[in-house]
């Protein structure tokens, strides 16, 4: 579906399908430009979105030798499509800490480092192979490593002959990037901020603390005028900065709601941790969730779990089978 979201930019919004995926779909931004175009996002490396993509650059007419493509992050329903667009004459701006981390998993370490991290965690060696088998952000990503144009904090870029600024809100990973247009008070906000679900804040091997950092990074976003936002996944349906108030409280929240499963389970690992907590999946249970659902639930509580660390709340010791978590006991 393409639908045209705003006039002075031109701007349509692209829905690409997520098949198989919670997500459903990614809303992927094309500003045709007078003299270059631009494409924000890409969708998964997979034949739906390509599809999706090319029927709305073939109807808007989209010279990909004259488009500038800018990745909001890494994530593969974001990415997964770059190195096509880049293969057609596409010029890809990504974040330098995210396209490391790309370029690091394409040799498959990173993968295995993050699975001895998760086995260490209490995630069930069996469950590993099988999330392979099945996890979106790993068979679904760019198929080759593509040439970028680096994209750091505060630079000032000119795309679709527009006047962006580049905002790294790290935290749903390093690298993430807000695209702010301030003369129409236009913000892209990638994963950073979704209206109709809370982004995934998960433990990364590039951030002790990736959710100190995303909490910092709502911290810093909310000092600019935002009239409208286009988000990766959904819309906007309350107003910005408000939004930005819910997804704090909503750590808060559940910070204590970690604190609490440890005070209660002393000697928890991750894992257990993790089944424990509150989750919005359709009614499904922890323990009925798919190995790359588990995976990913996973992250999130270890995230929580770190800042919690960090804080002096818990603390943790190196059992012979797995990492276990206590509370820190005052006086």
């Amino acid at each position: 579906m393409i639908e045209r979201v705003h006039e002075r930019p031109l701007i349509y919004r692209v829905e690409i399908p997520l098949p198989e995926n919670p997500l459903q779909y990614l809303n992927s931004y094309i500003l045709p430009g007078k003299e270059r175009a631009c494409i924000i996002d890409t969708g998964f490396h997979r034949p739906e979105c390509r599809e999706a993509l090319q029927e709305a650059i073939r109807s808007l007419q989209i010279d990909l030798k004259r488009t500038d493509v800018f990745l909001t992050h890494v994530h593969g329903d974001h990415s997964g499509l770059a190195d096509d667009l880049a293969d057609a004459g596409g010029r890809i701006y990504m974040n330098p800490e995210d396209y490391a981390y790309f370029v690091g998993t394409r040799n498959g370490e990173t993968w295995n480092r993050l699975e001895r991290m998760f086995c260490e965690e209490g995630f069930p060696k069996q469950e590993i192979g099988l999330q392979k088998q099945e996890n979106h952000a790993r068979i679904y990503s760019a198929k080759k490593v593509f040439p970028i144009t680096p994209v750091r904090d505060g630079d000032k870029l000119t795309l679709a002959g527009e006047k962006f600024i580049a905002i790294q809100t790290p935290g749903h990973s390093k690298g993430h990037m807000c695209l702010y247009l301030p003369i129409e008070e236009i913000m892209f906000t990638g994963d950073h901020i979704l209206f109709d679900i809370t982004p995934n804040i998960a433990r990364w091997l590039n951030m002790d603390d990736s959710l100190k950092e995303y909490l910092n990074s709502l911290d810093k976003i909310s000092n600019y005028v935002v009239k409208t936002a286009f988000p990766a996944h959904r819309t906007q349906h309350k107003e910005f900065n408000q939004r930005i108030q819910d997804l704090k409280t909503h750590h808060d929240k559940r910070l204590e709601e970690a604190f609490e499963i440890v005070r209660v389970h002393p000697g928890s690992t991750g894992y257990e941790i993790a089944s424990k907590l509150t989750w919005s999946m359709r009614g499904k249970k922890f323990e009925e969730f798919s190995p790359s659902q588990k995976w990913f639930a996973m992250g999130e509580a270890l995230a929580h779990l770190d800042y919690l660390l960090k804080e002096g709340r818990l603390k943790k010791t190196d059992a012979d089978d797995a990492i276990k978590y206590e509370i820190i006991t005052q006086g």
